[in-house]
C-alpha cells in the first residue's frame, strides 16, 4: 500500500539504501595490509626523504622517533631504513613529556578512504608539553598525502604541507 501511494519515495530511498551499502563494500577492501603499506610510505616519505617540516628538531635529541599510535592501532608499525621509531598511546606520550622534558612526536590523522583505490592522510610533528611546561612552540607540521593504488602498488603525491 505505501509503494503504491509514494513510488518515487520508496525508489529514491531504496537507491540512497543501496548506494551507501556500497560505498561501505568499496571502502572496507581497503585492508589492514594496505593501510600498513601507505604508512610505511608516508613515514619514509616524512623521515627518510626528509620531507616533514622540522625534521632536523624532530631527530636532533633522541636515537628514537615517538610515533602516536592513534589512528594506526589497527596495524604493525613497519621498521623505517635508519631511524628508530617508539609506538606510545596518547596518555604514554603525555606521560614520557612529564616525566622526560617536552619533545616532538608523530601522529597520523585519520585517513580519509575514498575508495579502495583512493586513500588520504595527513601526517604531523606535534609537541608533547609536559604539564607544567611553560613554553610556546612555534614548530612543527606535516605533510597531507594523497595515495592511489596502480599495478605496482600505492602511489603517493604531497597535496600540501603544514607549519606551525
Amino acid at each position: 500500500m505505501l509503494a503504491k501511494k509514494y513510488p518515487t519515495t520508496l525508489i529514491l530511498v531504496l537507491t540512497l539504501l543501496l548506494a551507501s551499502c556500497q560505498t561501505a563494500e568499496q571502502n572496507s577492501s581497503f585492508t589492514t595490509d594496505d593501510k600498513t603499506d601507505v604508512v610505511r610510505l608516508s613515514l619514509e616519505r616524512a623521515l627518510v626523504d626528509q620531507e616533514i617540516p622540522d625534521y632536523q628538531l624532530l631527530v636532533q635529541d633522541s636515537d628514537e622517533i615517538v610515533l602516536s599510535s592513534e589512528n594506526i592501532t589497527d596495524i604493525e608499525v613497519p621498521e623505517i631504513p635508519g631511524h628508530q621509531l617508539r609506538l606510545l598511546r596518547p596518555e604514554e606520550i603525555q606521560a614520557k613529556a612529564n616525566a622526560e622534558g617536552d619533545f616532538l612526536y608523530l601522529q597520523f590523522n585519520p585517513f580519509e578512504v575514498n575508495s579502495p583505490n583512493d586513500v588520504a592522510v595527513g601526517l604531523g610533528s606535534q609537541w608533547a608539553a609536559a604539564d607544567d611546561s611553560t613554553v610556546g612552540y612555534l614548530s612543527g607540521g606535516g605533510l597531507q598525502m594523497l595515495y592511489t593504488r596502480g599495478d605496482a602498488g600505492w602511489n603517493g603525491e604531497v597535496e600540501a604541507i603544514w607549519m606551525s
